[in-house]
């Protein structure tokens, strides 16, 4: 199975496919197998789960062109660490939003920011995007940290039906 992959340093990302879904319901050792590295110390990471892979299911058939617009798996040095990806193609203003997770046990060695960089250059290989944007709950410093190590700007608030306020954050081309 050839699978879209990029790369940089000791962080990997796999784009998310059908089939890498299915092997996910059979268990994260099946998962990591299919990348070739070890299987992760915990799984789901957080915001992941049947809920997510319902809706990269639902993504990835709207959008079955733009493979690179939707999921992505995280592989950080040998190991499956975590979930990273878009919320869709480009819209008409040439907006992506972007969205990461790392397992609790692997967060602090640079994988959620090499993520993030991985997916900020695919988002602007695309001459279609001209700003990614990514969200935030206000108490999660570590991932505004992340956000700003990897360029981007405070870029307002929203409220949100559910999370209540969340901080936005934008990096232009």
């Amino acid at each position: 199975m050839t699978l879209l992959t990029i790369a940089s340093g000791d962080v990997a990302l796999f784009a998310t496919t059908l089939r890498l879904l299915d092997l996910e319901v059979g268990g994260p050792a099946l998962l990591a197998a299919a990348f070739d590295v070890a299987a992760p110390v915990q799984w789901p990471a957080e915001f992941n789960g049947e809920a997510y892979r319902d809706w990269q299911r639902e993504l990835l058939a709207q959008h079955p062109g733009e493979p690179g617009f939707a999921g992505w798996y995280v592989i950080g040095g040998s190991e499956l660490v975590g979930t990273a990806g878009f919320k869709g193609p480009p819209d008409v203003a040439g907006r992506v939003e972007i969205g990461y997770s790392i397992i609790a046990p692997r967060q602090r060695r640079g994988f959620a920011s090499g993520a993030v960089e991985l997916l900020v250059t695919h988002a602007f290989a695309d001459p279609r995007v001209s700003l990614v944007l990514a969200e935030t709950l206000p108490a999660g410093l570590a991932s505004q940290a992340v956000l700003r190590r990897c360029g981007f700007s405070a870029a307002g608030t929203r409220v949100d039906d559910k999370d209540g306020e969340v901080l936005r954050f934008a990096r232009k081309r």
